[in-house]
């Protein structure tokens, strides 16, 4: 009886102090313009499904990290299999897409976007539920997930369509200078391939002309997403993960589109107005921790930012959305630029090497402020999660900054434990608050 009592006494101890970690009061406030995101997606589901229907229209699936600004320089429209399994996630359609798929035999090991893809498709689910048409052609590339290509070999093979796959190497630590340009040579020449490709199955020639075009709008789409981001460096933060998760959506399938470019002058137009008040994402006084958080977000459950919100945590740096904004250099010759292009593929920041990742982390930590950064151990995602335990090491280490793992899934329901969640955040919240005073 004794011991009945005395966990009685733990759980009610533990119940008050979560409760005193916790203030439901606090909200996210949204940008003025935050809800024109849904006409963007909107703009390009309509788009999407009109190409598919006319005949002299081609469209393609890719990936993230493929340079799909080739796709719009082709007048190609990009369909994003990936993204449509977020779609599919958000509107709670992953869980029974990915048993699907299981019960054909695929490995609940496997990629949990390759799997909510592959069961979107065979069951004809819709776009707004994350379903995609068929393609006329599938092209990605192995920049950053050696998945793809196997994923999109597969589904070429089942499909029975044309596919290309950019071969990119992998930027390891002590490459030299030599080597790199060795590296630059041959992913230039799969350019020129992929040009072959285009003509020999759809009889489409490179436009120089529009692709000048389409970089030159792509770098304005980016060059808004990196000034938003310099405004997040403010205390205190005029924008959180809690929206930048959706709304970096123009960044993966419309640079070179206008559309894109109009939603984030609007956007950044918002946080100007709120920066020069003051104001913050969260009501005055309520931010208490500034977080970075590594990783691809839980899809399934969008409501964790919101969460950790009322914890007076705003997450003020995503090395996932800044991804997407790479600086592309202008007025280079035709050449230059494809070099350039080849350059950025290969040393995006999920591409990076254990060294330059920790060099990069504790940067952003410093120059956005960081209290403390959760990484996302994915299972679906070995190169955002390999590394992980060296990267919070180094962190800890160099800086004193707590760093908090979490393993989860982006797309599978089945991998969030909601209460080990909340147990392990506020360990966290506990840990940040020890080392701010």
């Amino acid at each position: 009886m004794k011991c009945c009592k005395n966990d009685r006494e733990n759980m009610m101890n533990t119940k008050a102090k979560n409760q005193s970690l916790i203030d439901d009061s606090i909200r996210v406030q949204p940008l003025p313009h935050a809800g024109d995101l849904k006409g963007v997606m909107i703009h390009y589901f309509l788009r999407g499904m009109l190409a598919t229907k006319l005949p002299w229209k081609k469209t393609a699936w890719t990936c993230a990290g493929f340079p799909v600004e080739l796709l719009w320089a082709y007048d190609v429209f990009p369909h994003h299999p990936e993204n449509m399994a977020t779609v599919a996630a958000a509107r709670k359609q992953s869980l029974r897409l990915i048993e699907y798929t299981e019960s054909l035999g695929y490995s609940r090991d496997l990629c949990s976007y390759c799997k909510t893809s592959i069961g979107a498709y065979d069951t004809g689910i819709k776009a707004t539920l994350g379903g995609l048409d068929k393609p006329d052609f599938i092209t990605c590339t192995n920049t950053i997930c050696d998945t793809h290509w196997k994923w999109f070999h597969l589904q070429a093979h089942r499909l029975k369509v044309p596919i290309f796959v950019f071969d990119v190497p992998s930027v390891v630590s002590g490459t030299s200078p030599e080597t790199m340009e060795g590296y630059v040579d041959y992913v230039v020449e799969q350019f020129i391939l992929f040009g072959e490709f285009m003509q020999k199955n759809f009889g489409k020639k490179p436009n120089e002309k529009k692709l000048r075009k389409v970089m030159k709008l792509s770098e304005r789409l980016s060059s808004l997403w990196r000034e938003i981001y310099e405004y997040r460096k403010i205390i205190p933060s005029v924008y959180s993960a809690a929206e930048t998760s959706a709304s970096f959506f123009p960044l993966v399938v419309l640079p070179g589109v206008k559309k894109g470019i109009q939603f984030y002058e609007k956007l950044l137009s918002d946080i100007k107005k709120r920066a020069a008040k003051g104001e913050g994402t969260l009501q005055e006084g309520k931010e208490k921790y500034r977080v970075l958080y590594e990783g691809i977000p839980f899809w399934y459950r969008m409501r964790f930012m919101y969460d950790l919100a009322k914890y007076g945590i705003v997450v003020t740096y995503e090395p996932y959305t800044w991804s997407f904004a790479p600086k592309k250099t202008m007025g280079l010759s035709l050449e230059e630029s494809l070099r350039e292009t080849a350059r950025t593929i290969m040393n995006l920041p999920y591409a990076y090497n254990l060294e330059d990742r920790i060099e990069y982390f504790e940067k952003a930590v410093q120059e956005y402020r960081i209290d403390g950064v959760i990484l996302h151990e994915n299972m679906s995602c070995r190169p955002s999660s390999s590394g992980m335990i060296d990267l919070k090491e180094a962190i800890q280490r160099d800086l004193g900054v707590p760093v908090l793992i979490l393993q989860c899934d982006m797309n599978d329901p089945r991998a969030f434990s909601e209460a080990q969640i909340q147990t392990r955040v506020e360990s966290f919240v506990e840990l940040m608050a020890d080392n701010k005073k």
